[in-house]
Order: structure tokens, then sequence, then C-alpha cells
């Protein structure tokens, strides 16, 4: 077997869902995001309310906007969401 069956094949096993975990680490990104939004904009004063206006399931795509108003990746972004202190 290669090492390419086995990761797939590590993947499909019970319990693993590689959509779940993304989506479960943007549920804990947005109820983080909740509560720093206030401060983080103050901090980024040119992140406007459009940027950060959001649908149920598109908070990647309010990540992608703040990345591009603020010249950084959403990787970038999403650590310092995740990381911040008020």
């Amino acid at each position: 077997m290669s090492k390419q069956q086995d990761t797939q094949d590590d993947d499909n096993h019970s319990g693993y869902n590689k959509d779940n975990l993304a989506g479960r680490f943007n549920d804990e990104l947005e109820g983080r995001w909740s509560a720093i939004q206030q401060d983080y904009r103050k901090q980024y004063p040119n992140i406007t309310e459009e940027d950060v206006t959001y649908r149920t399931g598109e908070f990647d795509l309010m990540t992608e906007k703040i990345a591009k108003r603020t010249n950084r990746s959403r990787d970038q972004i999403a650590d310092e969401i995740k990381n911040w202190k008020p």
C-alpha cells in the first residue's frame, strides 16, 4: 500500500471528518470574534462595517475581507483573532 493510500485510509476512519474539524475551528473562531470585535476594530479603524458583516456559514469570507483590507493572509487574521489580548 502506498503512503498516499495510508493517509487516505487514516482520513476515512470512523469519527474523522475534515469538514467537521474545519467547522468546529470556525465556530470557535467565530465565537472569539464576537467577544473581541469592538477592540479589534479599534485597533484597525480602516476595517469597514461591510468588511465585518457576514451571513451564517460565511465567517471565512469575512476573514478574507479583513485580510485584504489589512494586507495580510487569512491565516494571520485567524491567528490574531484566536490569540487576541484585550
